[in-house]
């Protein structure tokens, strides 16, 4: 893996993508120093969620057209585009990422959608968390969905509008020894077996990440893990954050095979087409989830 993860970082798609930004090559050395050093640029350059604001909230910047051009190529090449279609016939699980309301329903009818290809799978269990939506357009009502008030009711409305679930057969409520509130609704009689988890943070006062919520899978689904096939489904833009994320908390912690997919987001019926900064703003996060993946490695 860190073979990989230095073939990524030294790839010429990442030094054009620095170069348009005025950076040189990367300097030699230790891979850990070579993140460091990328992680920084990225800082400087890239973070337009100043550290702490969530994606929508980001500002940006916008690129004469030639640039954005080649700054998409280039995210392109390095896995941030065109990721929509998993290797395997057969997992043991699909992990539908969260988000709101139009991203949801992207991410749950690519997993039908897949599903009803062809692929099979034991289990699909879409995985959120309890942070609030503010549904100030009416996107719910509009596409058919019942209330929203948190990302995980988004989760378990666009999972059940794509596989077409009845209501639950099973609810579990709890919380964490912090004091974090999750649940979990369970669809029995869906094909395949249907779960939704909205997962605790594991950072008290704030909302639970990508990373809370696949260790809140491990840990409170009671679902068979150890060794499973898991496919992970988000948009294609987060696909190398998210990969790397699901690999050192779950490969790693627990030998699971990941794979993991994304609906395109620069042609899609729900959601609009991502802005370049925001997929800049994602290539940080994919070298972030790099470093935090090497050093689990070492």
């Amino acid at each position: 893996m860190s073979e990989a993860i230095a073939s990524w970082i030294g790839s010429s798609a990442m030094t054009a993508l620095l170069r348009e930004f005025r950076y040189g090559p990367l300097p030699d050395g230790p891979l850990a120093d070579r993140l460091a050093a990328l992680e920084k640029i990225s800082a400087e350059r890239w973070d337009y969620r100043k550290g702490n604001l969530e994606r929508h909230e980001a500002v940006g910047e916008r690129f004469e057209p030639a640039a954005d051009a080649r700054i998409r190529s280039a995210a392109g090449s390095l896995g941030l585009a065109d990721r929509s279609a998993p290797l395997a016939q057969r997992y043991d699980h699909v992990l539908v990422l969260g988000g709101g309301i139009r991203t949801m329903m992207a991410r749950a009818h690519l997993a039908a959608t897949i599903l009803h290809g062809g692929v099979s799978a034991s289990f699909v269990t879409g995985l959120g968390s309890l942070r609030p939506l503010h549904d100030k357009d009416g996107d719910a009502r509009r596409l058919g969905l019942g209330e929203c008030a948190t990302e995980g009711d988004a989760v378990d409305e666009a999972l059940r509008h794509a596989f077409g679930a009845p209501r639950p057969t099973d609810r579990r409520f709890g919380t964490t020894g912090a004091g974090e509130p999750w649940w979990i609704r369970s669809y029995s009689e869906a094909r395949p077996p249907l779960h939704v988890l909205a997962a605790p943070s594991t950072r008290p006062g704030e909302r639970a990440n990508t990373a809370d919520t696949l260790t809140g899978w491990a840990e409170l689904t009671q679902q068979s893990r150890t060794s499973s096939r898991l496919l992970l489904v988000t948009t294609d833009i987060f696909v190398p954050f998210q990969h790397c994320d699901a690999v050192r908390l779950l490969g790693l912690g627990y030998g699971c095979g990941v794979e993991t997919v994304g609906f395109a987001n620069a042609s899609n019926q729900w959601v609009q087409a991502a802005e370049t900064f925001a997929i800049l703003q994602e290539v940080r996060s994919a070298i972030r989830s790099m470093q935090a993946l090497h050093r689990a490695l070492s």
